[in-house]
């Protein structure tokens, strides 16, 4: 599969923005207009279009032009995946939600694969709207080295996170396991050499937790584990988010086609008078809101 998505939007780190508008300034199709609001950090015109960057870290660029001029930028800049052969990242989706499964995943990259991503616009999924994550999903699937998606349906979920709680564990615990799960899986189809470089990444929730079941999973001193907060900066991260949140939004629309109701339009109240509940719920969080 060809990477072909039109960039909306773009995400980088903001200390590279300026970097990004020198690159682009060197481009004889483009020069550079004034801002228009606070929120903008540069406005750039180029052939039928604009490119405009945000202090958020944002660039949204219209026009085709300015679209492949931009795209060929972002591939050009340094984010420091050269430093490592290969780089794998884990998110989750439905961790906090009570409708659905809840869903890691974890994509391993090479730096050209990481460059090519982010030009698309592959970034975290908090803000994509549905059909944006799933063509990114499909993009990220035909143009990776591994992925994998541990899937903890409603009714296991319930399950397991009660013989946690019994176990005097919690929801980071069951985190920890599928998080290193998933890596796991990935590392695998990866087969690195002894010499490859490897990095992990993962979104920091429970630094101690995470590296105890990483090290029972994969040997450490092989890759390098890294815990951060905000991981989702982090294309092979980001890659993963959209994927494990496309997996749940599947999960639930294949659940809706199942009970003949749309789920996602279910409220919390209407939920707890069916019988049908544990399917589909994490009654654990809904028991809350009694």
């Amino acid at each position: 599969m060809g990477l072909h998505l039109t960039p909306a939007v773009i995400k980088i780190d903001t200390q590279k923005l300026q970097e990004a508008k020198n690159r682009l300034l060197e481009s004889r199709y483009i020069s550079e207009v004034a801002t228009t609001s606070q929120y903008e950090l540069f406005r750039l015109r180029c052939e039928g279009g604009t490119i405009v960057a945000y202090t958020s870290g944002k660039i949204v660029a219209s026009g085709q032009t300015c679209e492949a001029l931009l795209q060929s930028m972002i591939r050009e800049l340094d984010f420091g995946e050269s430093e490592h052969d290969f780089i794998i990242g884990s998110d989750e989706a439905g961790k906090g939600e009570w409708l659905g499964p809840l869903v890691v995943a974890a994509v391993g990259l090479t730096p050209k694969q990481s460059a090519d991503l982010r030009a698309v616009g592959v970034m975290d999924s908090k803000g994509l709207s549905a059909d944006r994550i799933a063509s990114l999903s499909a993009e990220i699937e035909g143009n990776c080295q591994g992925l994998y998606s541990v899937i903890v349906p409603p009714q296991t979920f319930n399950k397991r996170l009660e013989e946690f709680h019994q176990e005097g564990k919690n929801l980071n615990d069951l985190l920890a396991w599928a998080h290193a799960k998933a890596v796991s899986e990935v590392h695998k189809q990866l087969n690195p050499s002894r010499e490859s470089r490897v990095r992990v990444v993962v979104d920091e929730f429970s630094r101690l937790k995470t590296q105890q079941r990483f090290r029972r999973a994969i040997d450490l001193d092989t890759v390098e584990l890294i815990q951060k907060p905000r991981a989702e900066d982090v294309v092979s991260v980001g890659a993963a988010s959209i994927v494990a949140r496309n997996a749940r939004d599947a999960w639930i629309g294949s659940a809706s086609d199942r009970l003949g109701v749309d789920l996602s339009r279910l409220s919390s109240e209407d939920a707890q008078k069916r019988d049908d509940l544990s399917f589909f719920a994490k009654t654990s969080y809904l028991k809350k809101r009694l």
